[in-house]
């Protein structure tokens, strides 16, 4: 409020907090606070080294409901026509940064309905170009701690070719019919740690990535730790890929709780790059099938290796661990290649999964998107683990369990073909229906 903050005009406020983050940083660093009770609509602003913007309780930055007010801007990140890239605004950026920190119980808003066109009951309709809530890029010696982001109308917070992030406690309330708008996404960055966070997203509440379209960033995504987070999305709770075009490794996924998603967790390769080393702990996960807009189809793990186009080139997903799992869901786990080569070394250890009726949306179809141009939606069987060319696929003391009233299309505890390497004796569990084996291994 020292440098001029009126609370009226947006151009004036957001000049005089960047005046206040600018000056902080000159002085060799410190603290920008957001005194509590401010209400503040702001374009873009820019982070600096070594400062900390700190947002008291009942602070409330708003970003902009237009466009054309934001400065700072990043590239969409998956894009396979021809037609030039469009750039969408940021309300919170840094470049080339270290040290830097936002803190505090406050909160930052996207005011993503003045970015909604159409209001559909499962999905909004949206203008194209949408802001990004928090970008930061080629940045070092990050904390994001305490605060509440919400309402956004594109991806909430992405990092970019950083190193060493802690995000420890931040709360993403988003829209669960807002397309897009992931809650974390990881990408192209190292040493990261996620901790204690509540995430609610119609996209996916945390996603690792080496998204193709980088702007000239290129680094292993590796060395992430997420933990003790408290998830819920109408895509997947946690997922590594689908935009993989280089490495994604060293991943520990542990001690979560994924509820009322339509996937939990997934690890997606459909361009040239590879997922391998990682591990998923102690996690209890609940899916369910919701409109099929969203991708997914209430599996609570999933693994898929699939061109995203027909011109697409597959790297490989390998060495992938799964350790004290408690699933209910909608659908089996989904392990699935279109061929061999690109999936191997799974393993399944005390992974229970209870498939229950799907109570609102169809069942009966799995979801292999983005898969160039097959069908989106794939009638195959709901079985506990179904399976196709997958190589060194291991179970030690798993088990599938079935709700009552099982339909048709639910089959076998085990469905795989084309699974070189399979050790499926630590798999337990009858077929939905009397008199269908439990198995079916071709």
């Amino acid at each position: 409020m020292d440098y001029g903050v009126t609370g009226r005009d947006i151009r004036t406020d957001t000049a005089a907090i960047q005046r206040a983050i600018d000056a902080c940083s000159a002085q060799g660093g410190g603290r920008v606070v957001v005194p509590a009770g401010a209400k503040i609509t702001i374009a873009t602003l820019e982070l600096r080294s070594h400062v900390d913007l700190h947002l008291e309780r009942g602070a409330l930055l708003q970003g902009s409901a237009h466009h054309s007010d934001f400065t700072r801007f990043s590239l969409q990140p998956v894009t396979f026509d021809s037609a030039p890239v469009p750039r969408q605004g940021v309300i919170v950026y840094a470049e080339g940064a270290e040290d830097i920190a936002i803190t505090g119980p406050g909160r930052i808003d996207g005011n993503e309905m003045a970015y909604v066109s159409k209001i559909g009951p499962n999905i909004y309709t949206c203008v194209e170009l949408r802001p990004f809530m928090i970008v930061l890029r080629h940045c070092r010696h990050i904390l994001l701690q305490e605060f509440s982001l919400t309402n956004s109308a594109f991806w909430t917070l992405r990092l970019q070719g950083c190193d060493d992030a802690s995000i420890d406690s931040i709360r993403i309330d988003g829209d669960l019919r807002m397309p897009n708008n992931d809650g974390i996404d990881i990408d192209w960055s190292s040493n990261v740690r996620i901790h204690g966070c509540h995430i609610e997203t119609g996209d996916d509440c945390i996603s690792l990535k080496t998204a193709p379209l980088s702007d000239g960033v290129a680094r292993p995504c590796e060395n992430v730790v997420i933990s003790g987070c408290t998830l819920r999305s109408r895509s997947s709770g946690v997922v590594l890929g689908c935009d993989a075009s280089g490495p994604i490794r060293d991943v520990v996924v542990s001690d979560c709780v994924i509820k009322d998603s339509h996937r939990g967790v997934a690890v997606r390769l459909s361009l040239g790059g590879s997922i391998e080393r990682v591990l998923f702990s102690n996690l209890i996960i609940e899916t369910k099938i919701f409109d099929p807009m969203w991708w997914g189809r209430g599996e609570p793990i999933q693994i898929e290796a699939i061109p995203w186009t027909a011109r697409s080139k597959l790297g490989v997903v390998r060495d992938i661990r799964f350790s004290n799992l408690i699933c209910t869901s909608e659908n089996g786990a989904v392990i699935y290649a279109d061929e061999p080569g690109h999936i191997e070394a799974i393993s399944f250890d005390r992974v229970s999964i209870h498939i229950v009726r799907p109570a609102a949306f169809a069942g009966g179809q799995q979801d292999l998107r983005p898969n160039g141009d097959k069908e989106s939606l794939r009638t195959l069987p709901t079985s506990g683990f179904l399976m196709s060319n997958a190589a060194a696929v291991t179970f030690r003391d798993c088990s599938v369990t079935w709700g009552p009233n099982p339909p048709d299309y639910f089959k076998y505890a085990l469905d795989a073909s084309a699974c070189p390497g399979l050790a499926d004796s630590g798999l337990f569990g009858e077929a939905a229906h009397p008199g269908m084996p439990a198995k079916s291994v071709r």
